[in-house]
């Protein structure tokens, strides 16, 4: 059985597609790629779903097709997972934008991971180590399925599967490359799909339902929530074209 599942979900550009593929590679595991396509435009959460129905490795990686991996990256993830039941890897961002999220090579107690995500949620620009499903590998036997959430379906995922987890290992080492692109799914608005404007308060009831079994003060939880709520409204709001009034008509006609 091979060691780890490589999950790549293809749909929408795939000009860097071999860029993507011809970066994933073992050299002390065995490997299983998986390879989804997207014909009906289903999305990256149902493709992926798709995938890990097929997927008989003993873990699971994912990677969009517009991002690769660094080298020795999967090598290098599936030797720290002893003891952990979740690896995440740092990660650069690049393209429209550079910007690199790392930690300290350390293993956290669920305790701890509470700790970061609260501040991650209080300040969403810093302790991004638990976004994204990329930069990560799972333990198959852990993993249910993606939600069926219209944006952030990967926010769910990840704290979906950590209520099933005892600890987490985060490495300094940058494992993945993640392209950032003006137009793609996550960054663009579409006023025939609005409700994806506001998807990640969907994402956000996963957060909460990880939070609420820990040792979190609710009110604390509740404040760091409503920050992260107004940080994101904000941010997607920016990206829709036009003066703010005609943009809210737009949104609530």
């Amino acid at each position: 059985m091979p060691s780890v599942s490589v999950i790549v979900p293809v749909y929408g550009e795939k000009k860097w597609l071999s860029q993507c593929l011809n970066s994933i590679k073992v050299n002390d595991y065995d490997l299983e790629l998986i390879v989804e396509g997207d014909p009906e435009g289903t999305g990256a959460a149902q493709a992926r779903n798709r995938a890990l129905r097929r997927a008989v490795g003993k873990y699971v990686m994912f990677c969009d097709s517009d991002d690769y991996f660094e080298p020795g990256a999967i090598d290098l993830m599936l030797s720290e997972m002893d003891g952990a039941d979740l690896v995440c890897g740092s990660f650069r961002k690049f393209g429209d934008f550079e910007m690199t999220v790392s930690h300290p090579t350390e293993t956290f107690t669920m305790t701890d991971i509470a700790d970061y995500t609260i501040s991650n949620l209080k300040n969403p620009g810093e302790n991004q180590m638990l976004s994204g499903c990329w930069a990560k590998l799972y333990k198959r036997d852990l993993i249910v399925n993606f939600p069926e959430l219209v944006t952030a379906e990967d926010m769910g995922f990840n704290f979906d599967y950590l209520r099933r987890c005892k600890k987490v290992r985060f490495l300094e080492n940058i494992v993945y490359h993640n392209r950032k692109r003006q137009n793609s799914l996550s960054t663009s608005f579409d006023l025939e799909k609005k409700e994806r404007l506001f998807g990640l308060l969907d994402g956000l009831k996963y957060v909460k339902a990880f939070l609420k079994e820990t040792d979190i003060d609710p009110d604390e939880m509740e404040d760091a929530l409503d920050s992260s709520k107004v940080y994101h409204s904000m941010l997607y709001f920016t990206r829709i074209h036009g003066s703010g009034r005609e943009t809210f008509k737009r949104i609530y006609p």
